[in-house]
């Protein structure tokens, strides 16, 4: 930590302490066991993926505090995936980021002191119209207690989720092996706080509506060939396989299995998009920029495989059910648990492929992960690998139908 933040870190923790004093008297009593709790508050500040892998969280909530008020604080940008989500009785979106830059998924993310004060708000609204907040998890993911900064954990603390860590567990660390994937690893988080888990399995809510508009956008393909998802967009550039490995990717698909391509994404995936249909030999059903989530999900359920970059959409499709090929950044001689690492954000419950680079490329052999700012390790995943996936993944799976 550089001298200066050292410093003042002190008095960073003072400030921080008044400023969310107003929240502090609002909070409720402490309580000494999670079912003692009546009124729950989850902070999830994250993009799209992380948000689809809180969904057993939310509902192993619910099947615990079944009569409880739980409210979803959310990155705004995710409030439809929890739109229709049965599990919350309140959803709060917050902005947690700058507006995106053109071409860009995602703005830069605001600093953790702003987010924990509008956070700190936000809830003293809700307890002066719904009464005291008894228990407050997040919205650091990774261990609430000890976040990357004060203000990380200290909503956390101010939310009595520190005090009933602490009746159960006295001065031991919470009982959360980091080393594990997203999905139990959250869960992990309730447990230690004392609920029960009894499934891991993900959700993904949708309407009516969401399904009929995606089957008005699927109405060209034929019903007796195979569907294959291209999901486009990527969080970070580095993440980003090219297009033109796409387009090679849809014929070679095309060719050997008759698969129907389907290009989903959001608009920063536009230009990739007018890539792939440049160099692309057959035609392809091109949807970027044009769904919703809800809608984006549906259509993922109607595809036989996934294909994504290390993405959001792979992780919708794996809540809806459909294999998922990933196309990853992070190299196999990689830190395993670094945090990009498919071990702990690969599809999770579906069968699925995470293709990767097999070492790090020269510039990246000193890092733990690729850390270029454009694509990079990516570029040694070749079409052929990510083919060869897919048509195993899809021959399984059509065993499995017989």
């Amino acid at each position: 930590m550089p001298w200066g933040q050292f410093l003042v870190r002190p008095l960073v923790r003072l400030l921080g302490r008044l400023a969310l004093a107003r929240f502090r008297r609002v909070n409720g009593a402490s309580i000494h066991s999670i079912f003692d709790a009546r009124h729950v508050v989850v902070v999830h500040w994250e993009n799209l993926g992380d948000a689809v892998l809180l969904g057993p969280v939310l509902r192993e909530l619910r099947r615990n505090l079944p009569t409880a008020r739980i409210v979803l604080v959310v990155n705004e940008k995710n409030a439809e995936v929890f739109a229709s989500c049965p599990y919350v009785d309140v959803l709060c979106p917050q902005a947690v980021q700058m507006p995106n830059l053109e071409g860009s998924p995602h703005g830069s993310t605001l600093n953790h002191r702003r987010k924990a004060l509008d956070t700190a708000r936000l809830l003293a609204k809700e307890a002066q119209t719904n009464g005291p907040i008894d228990l407050l998890i997040g919205p650091d993911w990774l261990d609430p207690v000890y976040g990357a900064s004060f203000f990380d954990s200290a909503l956390f603390r101010l939310g009595g989720g520190h005090r009933l860590l602490e009746s159960r567990l006295g001065r031991k660390s919470p009982e959360v092996e980091i080393r594990q994937h997203h999905v139990t690893r959250n869960l992990d988080i309730i447990r230690s706080l004392g609920a029960n888990v009894e499934a891991d399995h993900l959700e993904f809510w949708t309407t009516r509506d969401d399904e009929v508009h995606a089957a008005g956008l699927l109405t060209r393909l034929e019903s007796d060939q195979p569907v294959v998802v291209l999901a486009l967009g990527a969080g970070i550039p580095r993440r980003q396989w090219p297009s033109r490995r796409f387009a090679q990717l849809a014929d070679e698909l095309g060719l050997r299995s008759g698969a129907q391509v389907v290009l989903v994404g959001g608009p920063d995936a536009i230009g990739a998009a007018e890539g792939v249909k440049q160099h692309c030999h057959r035609t392809v059903v091109d949807l970027v920029g044009r769904t919703s989530v809800g809608v984006l999900a549906e259509i993922l359920r109607c595809a036989d495989l996934a294909i994504c970059n290390d993405s959001g959409p792979a992780h919708v499709a794996a809540a809806v059910g459909t294999a998922v090929v990933v196309v990853s950044t992070h190299p196999l001689d990689g830190e395993p648990w670094v945090v990009n690492s498919p071990n702990r954000y690969r599809p999770w419950g579906v069968p699925n492929a995470v293709v990767q680079p097999l070492e790090r490329l020269e510039s990246c052999r000193s890092q733990r992960t690729c850390l270029a700012e454009e694509a990079h390790c990516i570029l040694s995943v070749s079409v052929d690998d990510v083919v060869n996936a897919a048509i195993r993944l899809m021959a399984e799976r059509e065993f499995e139908k017989k």
